[in-house]
């Protein structure tokens, strides 16, 4: 059996095999923030496309200062910000169990990267560095700021076990907030959260601690953790493996690798993967991590190909492989390699999925219009 298809366990959570959806933001909440039955649809999908482990989109902390506008077809978020939203998170959950796969929640605080059409005041980040994507000036962060985004991140963990999902993935990468904190080039304090790398590691092992306290010792709790900025003077693979050493201590369960920040375009997610070797772009990361750090590692980055996967969890690069664009077009696409059919997943790397999700849905545009074709074709044959 490729190594693939085994079954892996995070502590107490045992998975079906070693495939991951990484989150991706779908844009299929309600207005309120809740999950919409589109949402609970799309997670059944992958589910039976036999997934191993579900990552959910980012769920906010807290709400926006504003309100966000109203309109049928616009891209909401969800939200894990009160107790009121567990209930809503349980159906789903429980259907996801019956089709075998597991499922965890990522939660995000957005922050120096946060609309400012929506928070009605400045940003919060470690310290004031302009946003160049999107102009933002934020106002650095408070000792209190700090306590209570510890509080607000530990209380959503606690939901989250509480709706039955799987894990917790904290989200650490993209130049979200704990992203903003583990950067050198975001993170510019002199106190307890800034200087070297177990300083500006400290928001993360403190929320961990905190959260211990509400969900114990057994539950996994994850985080998806930037190891290059893709920006001068930003985090780069050295420093991030000792960043994940500081978190894997302060009892982080898995490390799911990533990169980039929204002042770098196309280093989150990379256009025009076409070789075997394009893919697997954050696979020197993992090496590096690897050394530094003896708990579980997810690879994300372009995998489209099963060889590829395959050798990176035989190398023991990582523990598991996480994959976003290609399920996105073929939900199946897990299922369809272990029923035998090795050919490489169909997505073709555009990013039009990525690029469009701030204002519309998620969805494939490129199988959405070999759609469009087949059934025009139908109508007219």
């Amino acid at each position: 059996m490729p190594k693939m298809f085994e079954p892996v366990q995070i502590k107490g959570m045992k998975i079906r095999n070693r495939t991951v959806r990484s989150a991706t933001y779908e844009g299929l909440g309600t207005p309120s923030g809740e999950p919409s039955a589109a949402l609970a649809r799309l997670y059944s999908d992958l589910a039976d496309g036999e997934v191993g482990l579900i990552i959910t989109s980012a769920s906010l902390i807290e709400r926006f200062k504003l309100p966000l506008p109203d309109g049928d077809g616009l891209p909401y978020p969800t939200f894990i910000d009160n107790d009121a939203v567990i209930a809503k998170w349980r159906p789903i959950v429980d259907d996801v169990h019956r089709r075998g796969a597991r499922i965890a929640m990522q939660v995000v605080h957005p922050g120096r990267q946060e609309n400012p059409m929506l928070r009605g005041e400045p940003a919060i980040a470690p310290s004031a560095v302009e946003e160049k994507a999107f102009g933002n000036m934020p106002r650095e962060m408070t000792k209190t700021d700090i306590d209570d985004v510890v509080e607000k991140f530990a209380q959503a963990c606690r939901r989250v076990k509480e709706a039955g999902f799987d894990a917790v993935q904290l989200h650490g990468g993209h130049g979200y907030l704990l992203s903003n904190f583990i950067s050198p080039y975001t993170n510019r304090r002199t106190d307890d959260y800034g200087g070297d790398s177990a300083r500006r590691a400290r928001i993360i092992v403190d929320i961990v601690r905190r959260a211990r306290e509400l969900v114990g010792d057994e539950y996994p709790v994850m985080i998806k953790m930037n190891c290059e900025d893709s920006v001068p003077g930003g985090l780069e693979k050295e420093e991030a493996a000792r960043v994940a050493a500081h978190i894997a201590a302060g009892g982080i369960d898995c490390i799911e690798i990533t990169g980039g920040i929204y002042e770098a375009p196309d280093s989150t997610s990379r256009k025009g993967i076409k070789k075997e070797s394009d893919e697997a772009y954050f696979r020197p990361h993992a090496e590096t991590l690897r050394q530094a750090v003896d708990i579980p590692l997810i690879l994300v980055g372009g995998l489209k190909t099963p060889r590829v996967v395959e050798r990176a969890l035989t190398d023991g690069i990582a523990d598991l492989a996480a994959f976003c664009r290609p399920l996105i077009r073929e939900p199946h696409l897990i299922k369809r390699w272990k029923n035998g059919d090795l050919s490489k997943a169909s997505c073709i790397s555009c990013s039009k999925c990525a690029e469009n999700v701030f204002s519309q849905p998620l969805r494939c545009y490129v199988e959405e219009a070999q759609k469009k074709r087949r059934d025009k074709n139908v109508t007219t044959s």
